[in-house]
């Protein structure tokens, strides 16, 4: 569960903008919101039919190494950049904004800040200047992180409160939680107390247990993958859990992976590894 998830089920709590958006039907547009290049480029990181199966490394301890070799950009070029303009200009205002969402998503996830930025320009000059000057440095504060099931920090966050353009960047300090529900996202007091009033104390005690729930089931699939990831059975033949997360987090195989998980984290941010990541996943 994420910021996003929170109001999706409320429409009483969506603006205009997001309603629309929640109802729009892609059977009645004239355009595609995506063309096939910018589709396979924003989803894979590649414009090539060949690569369709490739997926984009996450900012996490399983594919660390294969994300300190991400290209920059988030893999774009010029002329990826010009269809992308052009084609944006020919949407109608729905799809701008559907688009603009998603590729903003992703570059925050690939820990590319776009603070600030509300247009679909303002993210092209993000990308035109990664370019030039290379991937964006990765911030102290951030942790690799060793969950691969459940809910996890993976890139940047944007702030939850409606309207505000703010986003973490390597610079500044990561933005705090909503202490109550851990899901809503704040670059200052100001945006939290704005948004509470606004709709935030309408979903949080919600969300909470919703969290909760996340967790406990993310743990589970977090033993099942562990457990396959070592070459052993998760299940007995009645598809029943052969063992509890706690015993799961005790077997020696699960351990050793957990331990080389947790050398990634930590690996210094300016020390490289050689090699592909290990086999995490």
């Amino acid at each position: 569960m994420n910021a996003e998830d929170l109001y999706c089920m409320r429409e009483d709590l969506m603006t205009p903008e997001e309603l629309e958006e929640h109802h729009h039907d892609p059977s009645f547009d004239e355009i595609p919101t995506y063309t096939d290049a910018i589709q396979r480029w924003i989803l894979h990181g590649c414009e090539d039919d060949d690569d369709d199966f490739f997926i984009r490394p996450a900012p996490e301890a399983a594919t660390r190494r294969d994300f300190e070799r991400r290209p920059s950009a988030i893999g774009a070029t010029p002329q990826l950049l010009v269809e992308l303009k052009g084609h944006h200009a020919l949407l109608s205002p729905v799809q701008q904004r559907m688009l603009y969402r998603h590729l903003r998503s992703t570059m925050l996830r690939q820990l590319i800040s776009c603070d600030g930025a509300a247009t679909m320009d303002d993210l092209v000059i993000i990308l035109q200047e990664e370019m030039d000057s290379g991937t964006s440095p990765v911030p102290e504060w951030y942790k690799y992180s060793t969950v691969t099931m459940g809910p996890r920090k993976i890139g940047y966050d944007g702030c939850t409160n409606r309207g505000c353009n703010r986003t973490e960047a390597h610079d500044q300090p990561r933005f705090s939680n909503c202490s109550k529900c851990k899901v809503a996202i704040y670059c200052s007091r100001e945006c939290q107390a704005a948004d509470w009033k606004a709709r935030h104390k309408k979903v949080c005690k919600e969300a909470a247990k919703e969290r909760e729930q996340i967790t406990r089931v993310g743990k589970m699939m977090q033993g099942i993958s562990d457990l396959s990831m070592t070459g052993q059975d998760a299940t007995d033949s009645f598809g029943n859990l052969r063992m509890n997360y706690r015993e799961v987090r005790r077997d020696p195989a699960v351990r050793e992976r957990r331990k080389r998980l947790k050398a990634e984290k930590k690996r210094p941010k300016d020390k490289s590894a050689d090699g592909p990541d290990p086999k995490f996943f």
